[in-house]
C-alpha cells in the first residue's frame, strides 16, 4: 500500500550536461524535474554521462562493478 510510513523514498535519475562536465541528479519523484543547465536534489558530477550515472548508483548503493 501506498503512502505508508514504512514506504521507502522514490527518486528519479535525471543526467544534464552542466558546463563542461555531466551531472547525474536523484531528485524526489514528486518534484518537478530540473530545468536544462540547473541543479537540484543530490548531484553527482562526472566527465561523462556514464560516469556520472555510475556515481549516483554507487551513493545508492546499486552501482555497476567499475572494470
Amino acid at each position: 500500500m501506498a503512502g505508508t510510513d514504512n514506504d521507502p523514498p522514490w527518486f528519479r535519475l535525471y543526467i544534464h550536461q552542466i558546463g563542461e562536465k555531466w551531472a547525474a541528479m536523484l531528485v524526489a519523484d514528486d518534484a518537478p524535474p530540473p530545468e536544462p543547465g540547473s541543479l537540484t536534489g543530490q548531484a553527482f558530477f562526472g566527465e561523462t554521462p556514464e560516469e556520472a550515472e555510475q556515481a549516483a548508483k554507487a551513493y545508492l548503493g546499486c552501482g555497476e562493478p567499475a572494470n
